[in-house]
């Protein structure tokens, strides 16, 4: 599996578990540490994409992933079909 993918899934997932878990105090501090994070994650995964569509499409597969309506192993599928180039 792409490393990029592979540690932008794991830090997605983190996130999303501190965003739905319980309060408590510095939680908003967490996430937003969180989102620092997977920024430069995000960054280099938008570039493999070809349209901003998409990439929405993956991200849409990410989120499915971390609330465990996809397995990882689905999610990278989409992902390089999303970010192989389709030739005429």
């Amino acid at each position: 599996m792409d490393d990029i993918l592979k540690q932008y899934m794991v830090l997605f997932k983190h996130m999303n578990d501190v965003i739905n878990g319980p309060d408590y105090p510095g939680k908003e501090k967490d996430i937003q540490n969180q989102k620092e994070q997977i920024e430069p994650y995000e960054t280099q995964m938008q570039q493999r994409f070809s349209t901003d569509y998409d990439y929405d499409e993956f991200a849409d597969s990410a989120i499915k992933c971390a609330y465990g309506d996809m397995t990882l192993e689905d999610l990278e599928a989409v992902y390089y079909e999303l970010t192989t180039p389709f030739y005429d």
